[in-house]
């Protein structure tokens, strides 16, 4: 292979990639729950932190990110509303329980010849009110990861959800495991 065609690519390549717009989560975590919780602020700490744009999933070095219609804490936020309901929590906004967390990474390396591999950190925060103020019972960093061979833009939100639905996961066994939801 001529040595200008592999510089050019080694160039080009990185350089280039792809805005891709995610849509609308749909959950579907098998547990069970009961009883009321409020789901307070998620801060995406990348986006704060101004590494990313608020609505930015971090692809790596020189690729373009891919891009939200809302912001990353607003769509974990989302996420996290829709999967507590469906699970069979009641969303209240006078409950005692109050659900938050700094979101830490939201990333997809899709660099790879055959497979991309999304990972989310959450570090996960729950509160309870005691004596009519609220006082932090938990916080822990979850992870969810997701590998999976290459997909099409048609996709992308499928294996993206997967590694936040992974994430939320681990956040509520834990937390029930805990006895706090």
């Amino acid at each position: 292979m001529n040595i200008w065609i592999i510089i050019t690519l080694l160039v080009a390549l990185p350089a280039s990639g792809c805005s891709i717009k995610m849509v609308s989560y749909s959950p579907s975590i098998l547990m069970e729950g009961t009883g009321s919780v409020t789901v307070g602020e998620f801060q995406y700490l990348p986006g704060d932190e101004g590494k990313l744009g608020a609505n930015q999933v971090d692809t790596g070095m020189g690729l373009n990110p891919i891009e939200s219609e809302i912001a990353i804490k607003d769509y974990v936020s989302e996420a996290v509303k829709k999967e507590l309901k469906f699970i069979g929590y009641k969303l209240d906004a006078r409950s005692p329980i109050v659900i938050s967390g700094d979101i830490a990474e939201y990333s997809c390396d899709y660099v790879g010849l055959t497979t991309v591999d999304i990972r989310t950190r959450i570090e996960w925060i729950v509160s309870r009110e005691e004596n009519g103020k609220f006082v932090e019972v938990y916080k822990k960093m979850h992870e969810g990861i997701h590998s999976s061979s290459k997909w099409t833009t048609m996709e992308i939100t499928l294996v993206l959800n997967e590694a936040l639905r992974k994430n939320i996961k681990s956040f509520v066994e834990d937390a029930q495991s805990k006895h706090l939801l």
